[in-house]
C-alpha cells in the first residue's frame, strides 16, 4: 500500500513504497534487533523491569533470528555448489545455448566462476548453465 503526502515537504516525493525500491530500512536485521533490545533495556524504569518471561521470548527470537541468517548464508552455498557440479558434469558433452549473439552450439570446453557463478565454455564463449536449452 502507498501512503503518499498531500502537502508538506513529502508532496512532490515519488509514489513508490520503499519496498518497491528495494529499501533496506523497513527490514529489521540483526544489528537494528540488538540495538532496539539494548536501548529498551538502558532506558527501562528501574521500578518496573522488563518481566522474565518477556525477556527471554526476546532472547529467542533473537535467536532465532540468528540461526535463519546463518541458515540463509549456508544454503546459498549449497546452491552455489550445486551449480558448480552441474555445470563440471557438462564438460566433454555438447550443449546448445542462448547468448547474446544468437545461439552457440559446442562441446563444452571448461567451467569458469565468475562471482561466484559458473559458466559453460562453449565455443570461446562464456554461457550460464541455465541458458543451455539442449545437451547431446
Amino acid at each position: 500500500m502507498n501512503i503518499r503526502a498531500t502537502s508538506g515537504a513529502g508532496a512532490q516525493a515519488s509514489p513508490t513504497s520503499a519496498a518497491e525500491k528495494g529499501d533496506s530500512r523497513t527490514e529489521l536485521g540483526k544489528d537494528a534487533f540488538l540495538k532496539l533490545l539494548l536501548t529498551e533495556l538502558r532506558y527501562q524504569d528501574a521500578f518496573k523491569p522488563v518481566d522474565d518471561r518477556e525477556m527471554i521470548a526476546q532472547m529467542a527470537q533473537f535467536s532465532t533470528l540468528e540461526q535463519m541468517q546463518n541458515l540463509s548464508v549456508a544454503m546459498e552455498g549449497l546452491a552455489k555448489m550445486q551449480h558448480a557440479t552441474q555445470a563440471a558434469a557438462l564438460i566433454g558433452k555438447k550443449v546448445t545455448a542462448a547468448v547474446d549473439e544468437g545461439v552457440v552450439t559446442g562441446t563444452v570446453s571448461g567451467v569458469r566462476f565468475r562471482d561466484g557463478v559458473a559458466y559453460l565454455v562453449v565455443e570461446g564463449k562464456e554461457v550460464l548453465v541455465t541458458d543451455v536449452s539442449e545437451i547431446a
